[in-house]
């Protein structure tokens, strides 16, 4: 198998940020599908491949816009990252809280300073118990590829600010669930509820429910 060129690794990037800004207007297939051919396009005959990249994401994004439907926003998603010290907790109850209420709306990360193993089992078994969705649940180190610039960062139980991009950084005093009991761990998801809740109203989105 051929090792991917550094023009490959440039395109996959294009790709993941078309798809983080605009899967919700038509979807995974066809924002692929318009890439797929703004690229074929643009490289063919192309004898400065430089500036490829930045031609097809700005190409395809107009394309997007144009087939999406009549009245819909054509406004890149806002992002919201959700970063705590492991990872595997806090963070993690914020986004399947965020994805639930938000849905589509909104593009939701979650990281760790210093990751550990997995996701808490106990915090998964908990969130599934309420109804919520953990499958798109990620658990992740921050990386430049993970840690876009993202409109908001919600930091939660960490003291400093990390080298995270974001416009906007918010602190939430959430209590960790490590160690907790079903009880504490449900009024944990419940504070963390109504933050996630205040924080949707901010930025101008209304819950699912």
């Amino acid at each position: 198998m051929t090792a991917p060129t550094l023009l490959d690794r440039q395109f996959s990037i294009v790709r993941e940020d078309l798809h983080r800004h605009y899967d919700q207007l038509c979807g995974t297939e066809v924002v692929d599908s318009i890439l797929d051919q703004v690229i074929d396009e643009i490289s063919a005959g192309a004898k400065v491949t430089t500036f490829l990249p930045v031609l097809a994401e700005r190409e395809t994004a107009e394309r997007i816009k144009a087939s999406a439907a009549s009245g819909a926003s054509t406004a890149p998603r806002k992002e919201i990252l959700f970063a705590d010290r492991r990872g595997s907790g806090r963070c993690q109850i914020a986004a399947a809280l965020t994805q639930h209420l938000a849905r589509e709306q909104l593009f939701v990360r979650s990281v760790g300073l210093h990751p550990e193993e997995g996701i808490n089992q106990q915090v998964l078994r908990v969130l599934r118990d309420r109804g919520l969705d953990t499958s798109q649940l990620m658990h992740a180190p921050i990386t430049p590829r993970v840690s876009h610039r993202a409109d908001v960062v919600v930091l939660m139980g960490i003291e400093e600010t990390p080298a995270v991009p974001g416009d906007r950084y918010v602190t939430w005093d959430i209590s960790d669930p490590d160690s907790a009991s079903d009880e504490q761990l449900n009024q944990i998801i419940d504070d963390t509820e109504a933050a996630v809740r205040g924080l949707l109203a901010e930025l101008g989105v209304t819950p699912t429910d």
